[in-house]
């Protein structure tokens, strides 16, 4: 239907009519053979033809549904690059404490929660960020003053360390000798030698796998919310990960008919040997999903993807693996979790299972690691690799990424948030430069992809272009831009969140812009966005989200 504008042309008006049209607006399509637009047009879930707002009026009938966007920015679908929505979701029904400063704040939310939650329900979620105010980090007993009869346990707004009160520790059985994984840390008091409640990296299972697990109701209840937060930003595509168990609970939202976001799923494996099992779950997921018939009318919406490994930890907390010392620590540069032949050994596995491998790699050193073992295990597969975070980089191994075929995935806000805080005093100004290079792995052609990383970051797509754009912090820190020379522009930022986030799936050619054919997933502004994009976009809020051409939310 509607073949003559689906096909490119302006100047015929086809027979049949839309079931919507959108007009009036500043669409940004991300196609490159049509960048902007007025309009479009939608049909069976798909967009059909995009142009003029008198071309696409005229493919109306009595029954099209019209949207006037009355000169609002529109977008593709959001596609965040990397989150964990699944592990996030107490953060939506627990405690969030993310950007908040003062510890004063946390304790009341704290407080709130006990207050809220019925008895003997742990207190979950997190987001806290000692170095925003406080400058040290909370204890125990700081948790213990407002709720001493429930265990509490908060990650860090970095997802690599936990805050827990004494009842947590109990539970947990977690005294100064207990052992810990490799690279995890009980944190001691100097004086007492006793622990303060702040468990570093693998030290935090100690406490979370004594957590009750939730039924799979309480479970899919909690998705469905996290779903439709994220809905709300603009997301109607994500690369998730977490546990292989995980993705069943989206499985239910599909069977459900509740699934209102495409999902690329990546399970956490370590082990070579696992790889063919998270394959027999692949087959497994993608024929309920297609049972459910959901597909056919929204479009590809979930499979197993790939496999993630992790290879460090994080600068805040000295986890992250240098090539060179710690500015701010003496004879130290952070230890790999895994061997390079490991890592190696479950790359190889997981492409020659046609999984590509996701590996998490924030210090020089990691990435360094993580390219060798790449280069030692991968095999030519549909889709690509990918390193995560990339905070900080050699530069040769820039064009080893190229050579490697491998992705640059990266979350702008992990940057902004850095600075006037924590970077300069862990890798010193010279190093500095070499951190969050965005625009130097876009000029030496490898593929980025922007997420958020969420809950380690906002969830929100805009707030992480407009951090890739401007590299100011969000806490007024800091000189104005840092390292301005690394910032990217809307354009190729948009790119980030949209497209290359569809081109590292199945489904590159269904989803990632407007443009006739695919399916018609877009994102309403609340306002035009200037040309060139300035600094307004901070004030900017999602106003509209469309799934396969349905509204999944509109602002209140």
């Amino acid at each position: 239907m509607l073949a003559a504008l689906a096909a490119g042309s302006s100047s015929t008006v086809a027979n049949a009519a839309a079931d919507l049209i959108a007009v009036n607006g500043d669409v940004r399509t991300v196609d490159p053979n049509t960048p902007r637009a007025e309009a479009f047009a939608v049909e069976g879930g798909k967009f059909v033809a995009v142009g003029t707002s008198a071309e696409i009026r005229s493919l109306a009938d009595g029954k099209t549904t019209v949207l006037d966007l009355g000169g609002k920015t529109v977008t593709p679908g959001f596609i965040d690059g990397h989150t964990h929505l699944t592990s996030g979701t107490d953060y939506v029904t627990g405690v969030d404490l993310s950007y908040i400063p003062d510890k004063e704040t946390w304790l009341k939310k704290i407080k709130e929660a006990d207050e809220r939650l019925p008895p003997g329900v742990w207190i979950t979620g997190g987001g806290w960020d000692y170095t925003l105010k406080e400058g040290e980090l909370p204890t125990k007993e700081d948790i213990d003053a407002v709720v001493k009869d429930r265990p509490v346990v908060l990650r860090d707004i970095d997802f690599h360390s936990i805050w827990v009160n004494t009842k947590a520790l109990e539970i947990g059985g977690v005294t100064a000798k207990s052992e810990v994984p490799a690279g995890g840390e009980i944190v001691v008091d100097a004086k007492t030698g006793d622990p303060t409640g702040i468990l570093l990296e693998g030290a935090g299972d100690l406490i979370t796998n004594k957590k009750p697990a939730y039924s799979d109701k309480e479970r899919a209840e909690a998705l469905l919310q996290t779903v439709k937060f994220a809905n709300s930003v603009g997301l109607t595509g994500v690369h998730d990960m977490s546990s292989i168990a995980a993705v069943y609970d989206y499985l239910k939202l599909v069977e459900d008919k509740n699934l209102s976001l495409r999902v690329w799923y990546g399970f956490f494996e370590d082990k070579a040997a696992n790889i063919p099992a998270a394959a027999k779950d692949r087959e497994t997921v993608d024929s309920r999903v297609a049972a459910s018939g959901e597909t056919m009318v929204k479009g590809p919406l979930l499979t197993v993807g790939y496999a993630k490994s992790v290879v460090d930890g994080v600068l805040s907390t000295h986890t992250a693996y240098l090539l060179e010392n710690y500015s701010d620590r003496t004879g130290w540069k952070g230890e790999p979790f895994q061997s390079e032949a490991d890592l190696s050994a479950l790359i190889k596995a997981a492409n020659d299972n046609g999984f590509p491998t996701a590996v998490h790699a924030i210090g020089d050193a990691g990435v360094q690691m993580t390219l060798n073992a790449f280069e030692k295990g991968q095999s030519p597969g549909k889709y690509p690799n990918r390193v995560e975070h990339i905070e900080i980089i050699s530069p040769p191994d820039i064009e080893r990424f190229k050579k490697l075929g491998i992705v640059a995935s990266m979350q702008p806000n992990h940057a902004t948030g850095t600075i006037g805080k924590y970077i300069t005093e862990r890798v010193g100004h010279e190093r500095e430069s070499h951190a969050y290079v965005w625009k130097s792995m876009l000029q030496h052609k490898v593929p980025v992809v922007f997420g958020s990383d969420w809950a380690t970051s906002p969830l929100s797509p805009l707030t992480q272009i407009n951090d890739a754009v401007f590299r100011e912090s969000p806490f007024g820190l800091g000189d104005g831009p840092w390292h301005p020379e690394q910032a990217v522009t809307f354009d190729e930022a948009l790119f980030a969140y949209t497209q290359a986030g569809a081109n590292m799936t199945p489904w590159a050619n269904e989803i990632g812009s407007i443009s006739t054919g695919k399916w018609a997933d877009f994102v309403v502004l609340d306002a035009k966005l200037p040309d060139p994009v300035d600094r307004s976009i901070r004030k900017r809020h999602v106003e509209a989200t469309y799934v396969a051409g349905t509204e999944v939310y509109r602002a209140k």
